[in-house]
């Protein structure tokens, strides 16, 4: 029984550090150039065929590339970057930028949140050539995305919130699971690796709401607008993959305790003597 017990043990050790290491891959692989490199971002803008007029009706005769605008922006949980974009084309009906190139990433921020008006205004007022600065009243989103702004700023803040509870959680779960080679602590490591499991289906679950909404609304209006949105299948598969595993140690967990886990010592029993 100690024997099983001990596999047992290893076996959500692993199942848990797997699904560790992925989560962390989604949330750290969004920094800054990392999110270049490894295309895992949680969400990619193509502004190469932008039509000013649209997006502000106050630069009909300006170019994109005159009011600051790089050719195409990736966004993470900590920041964007800006650059260029290489080979573009369609599959299965979704627009795909195959090589991005990034020239500068803004400052990571834990307190980064995603805002399209403020990104805009931002890119304007810090990078156009023509002089002009903008506020947010001057810029006009495609669809109805306007009066989702500030909710795409709380999911932001619940995306990164969630994601990191998930990773401490998991780690305090396999902890628990190494120093605590009980019957006790079954009940521990399953109480906080539930709780990863859950913040982790949070973050995986409003990060692809949210942004397939976002993608949605930007891609409707491609042909009006010029703007092409995608989400990176690298963060998608990262995310969910590790939410879950995250599961599955969950269910590891229970059946540990329920099979494996060491049970007291029958107490011992004595002939009566007459």
């Amino acid at each position: 029984m100690v024997c099983c017990s001990f596999i047992g043990t290893i076996i959500v050790v692993l199942s848990a550090l797997v699904s560790l290491a992925l989560l962390i891959a989604s949330n750290v692989g969004t920094i800054g150039e990392q999110a270049a490199k490894s295309s895992i971002f949680l969400m990619e803008l193509s502004m190469s065929g932008l039509d000013v007029s649209k997006l502000y009706p106050g630069g009909a005769d300006v170019k994109p590339s005159e009011l600051g605008f790089a050719d195409a922006y990736i966004f993470g949980m900590y920041g964007y970057c800006r650059g260029s974009q290489g080979t573009t084309e369609v599959v299965d009906k979704v627009w795909e930028n195959i090589h991005f190139t990034s020239s500068s990433c803004t400052q990571s921020s834990i307190t980064y949140e995603f805002d399209p008006v403020s990104f805009i205004v931002d890119e304007v007022n810090n990078h156009n050539t023509v002089g002009i600065n903008i506020t947010a009243a001057d810029v006009t989103l495609p669809g109805s995305l306007n009066k989702y702004i500030k909710t795409a700023e709380h999911i932001s803040q619940v995306i990164y919130i969630c994601s990191i509870i998930a990773i401490c959680l998991t780690i305090v779960a396999i902890l628990c699971e190494l120093l605590c080679w009980c019957f006790g602590s079954m009940v521990i490591v399953l109480f906080f690796q539930t709780l990863a499991f859950f913040a982790a289906i949070i973050s995986s679950g409003c990060a692809t709401g949210a942004f397939k909404y976002i993608e949605t609304e930007f891609n409707k209006n491609g042909s009006t607008f010029g703007i092409h949105a995608k989400l990176s299948r690298n963060y998608l598969v990262l995310t969910w993959v590790g939410t879950g595993v995250s599961l599955l140690t969950v269910f590891l967990v229970m059946i540990g305790r329920c099979c494996f886990a060491p049970r007291p010592a029958p107490a011992p029993t004595y002939d009566r003597v007459l």
